[in-house]
């Protein structure tokens, strides 16, 4: 895996395949924020180490890891409760510009997707608050798959929609999860934009 002092992708890859949350926008402290204090209005308290394992995952599996007993409506209102904190407070949003710059740099050279755990609403909210919505051809979230990360179907939709084959697309995470789902797919060129490791393809 590469990671932040080499993310371009080889020469030969068909696609780039980012993650929004950590990867492409700086969403977790916001998130962190958001859910420590709906968690805890609920019962459950939330620390770092607990936020770091399951913070990539689709919101579901986050929500019921809090809840492990919880119904099923429970399980709906927390998730719900989140996604408004998360909502209310996009103002505060930044980019990873050093990932948003490769997709920059490749924009209109080979198709360019989102491919994210989150939902739908959240993850435009986040693209449009850093300003790089349409660098994206397609944007998949969580919505659009029977099940999240760290299950593969989010990259096998994207892929599925994109027209291209695994072995030439190129993964961007910042997560376990997300980096099993992206392997999980097929995927042979993963970047983990969180830590410098040499080139591999």
């Amino acid at each position: 895996m590469a990671g932040v002092t080499s993310l371009e992708p080889p020469a030969e890859a068909q696609a780039l395949l980012f993650d929004c949350d950590g990867t492409l926008v700086d969403t977790m402290g916001v998130y962190r924020t958001g859910w420590l204090q709906v968690f805890g209005r609920h019962g459950f308290e939330m620390t770092d180490e607990w936020f770091v394992t399951w913070g990539g995952h689709s919101t579901k599996a986050f929500v019921e890891a809090a809840f492990p007993e919880g119904d099923e409506d429970l399980i709906e209102q927390v998730s719900r409760e989140g996604h408004e904190a998360f909502l209310a407070s996009v103002h505060l949003l930044e980019p990873f510009e050093h990932v948003v710059a490769v997709a920059r740099a490749h924009h209109g050279r080979v198709p360019l997707a989102v491919v994210s755990g989150g939902p739908r609403a959240a993850v435009l909210a986040s693209l449009r608050a850093v300003g790089i919505e349409e660098l994206f051809d397609i944007v998949i979230t969580v919505d659009d798959v029977r099940h999240g990360k760290p299950a593969p179907d989010v990259y096998l939709k994207a892929m599925a929609e994109l027209g291209v084959s695994p072995e030439r697309c190129v993964a961007y995470e910042d997560s376990a999860s997300g980096m099993r789902s992206a392997a999980d797919a097929g995927i042979p060129v993963i970047h983990d934009v969180r830590l410098p490791a040499p080139d591999t393809f």
